[in-house]
């Protein structure tokens, strides 16, 4: 059987198992409805995982419509930096959307503070069909906010043609630096995190385990400054500078996320490799994991938000998960009923050893992160622009770390 064909199948048997109930989804009554679905483009995702993935929940908005042929599915895409003037603008009018597809779950709790939505309520069996600590991630006050749609790991990308062998440690990478080979890192925060984690240092930090001292801060900014004195180790401050030099070829060896594998193998072909994150001297790297997430809008009908939660939960079932993942070949299920064929899927078992170590950061750090954002940035750049030492600039960073609360979510 063709792939094509094979996808296909999964598709129709994702609306007729649907339908039947069997997957935490009832029939819908034959009523005439329509929803406005709003689907956030983020920005560290390239043009062309943005048409795949709309285009895939294009193709769930039809097969969700064959259990109601009068629905209608009205899907548009908003850019991630428009997304909250779109919905100021629209719930203004008394127009929202009823839902709201965020490219992660970074802004919910803002967006929920400033009614923009509405909490979803979940019984026991919808609650199931996905993993019990990503729902976890997005509840606030007993409240369940959002529905997980899928995970996006962080990995490394690599040109393995000039770069046989990829860094297994943050030691071999500055050692690939003063070899010749040409490394790009961010300074942006997701960046700045993952290296940080390999120190024990991270911004997410855990529930329990070691506190985060001075001891463990000052040798990652330590790090930071060795690396930027590499002439072969650059640091930028924008994420597409990375993805584009990779593709160009002005870097062999970059952080990337998921989403980037599409473009970068159009460019790269056979010859982009994917491998986990650097290990730094207190264990493996912790990325901060992308989780695109469901929630409902704040001023639908009844009728509206019912079918909102019907489709936000056809989505995720069993059929439609596993078609997403080995569809896209670059986001994990979150349906825990879902095994995926990871030997025969290379860069999908990559991901899958990424998510293992992988940080999903609760709704009440990300919006502490989000909060000491820039001053973070400021001063790991203040160290890679030897403006200070990282002496002097520890104690300052240490401070910024105890503000962010310890309540951490490992799918």
């Amino acid at each position: 059987m063709s792939r094509a064909r094979g996808l296909g199948l999964l598709f129709g048997l994702s609306g007729l198992l649907s339908a039947c109930g069997s997957l935490g989804i009832q029939r819908l009554p034959a009523v005439g409805n329509s929803i406005n679905v709003v689907v956030e483009l983020s920005s560290q995702s390239d043009p062309v995982e943005q048409g795949r993935l709309k285009a895939l929940l294009e193709q769930e908005a039809r097969e969700f419509k064959r259990l109601n042929p009068q629905l209608q599915v009205k899907l548009r895409t908003v850019a991630a930096d428009r997304l909250q003037q779109e919905l100021a603008f629209r719930t203004g009018r008394g127009l929202a959307p009823d839902l709201i597809l965020l490219a992660t779950s970074r802004d919910l709790l803002t967006l929920h503070q400033k009614g923009y939505a509405t909490p979803v309520q979940l019984n026991r069996e919808e609650r199931a069909i996905v993993q019990p600590r990503l729902l976890a991630s997005l509840r606030d006050g007993g409240q369940q906010l959002g529905v997980p749609l899928f995970m996006a790991p962080t990995m490394a990308c690599f040109d393995r043609r000039r770069l046989p062998s990829p860094p297994a440690t943050l030691s071999d990478l500055v050692r690939l630096g003063q070899e010749g080979s040409a490394i790009g890192l961010s300074s942006s925060l997701p960046g700045l995190d993952w290296i940080l984690s390999g120190f024990g240092a991270s911004l997410v930090p855990p529930p329990s385990g070691p506190s985060r001292g001075p001891s463990q801060v000052l040798p990652a900014l330590q790090w930071l400054q060795h690396a930027n004195l590499q002439p072969h180790i650059t640091f930028v401050s924008s994420e597409e500078e990375l993805r584009v030099g990779l593709a160009e070829g002005r870097f062999l060896w970059i952080p990337c996320p998921s989403g980037w594998i599409p473009s970068l193998r159009q460019a790269l072909g056979a010859d982009l490799g994917v491998e986990l994150l650097p290990a730094g001297p207190a264990g493996p790297a912790r990325p901060l994991m992308a989780v695109p997430t469901w929630m409902l809008g704040a001023q639908s009908s009844l009728a509206q938000r019912r079918l909102a939660k019907q489709f936000m939960l056809f989505t995720v079932n069993a059929v439609n998960q596993r078609t997403t993942a080995l569809r896209l070949g670059t986001v994990l299920p979150v349906n825990p009923a879902i095994a995926l064929p990871l030997k025969a899927y290379p860069i999908l078992s990559v991901m899958d050893g990424s998510r293992r170590t992988s940080v999903v950061p609760s709704l009440q750090q990300y919006q502490v992160l989000t909060r000491h954002a820039d001053q973070v940035v400021l001063l790991a750049n203040q160290v890679l622009a030897g403006a200070r030492a990282p002496l002097a600039v520890a104690p300052d960073f240490q401070r910024l770390l105890d503000a962010i609360p310890a309540a951490e979510v490992q799918p």
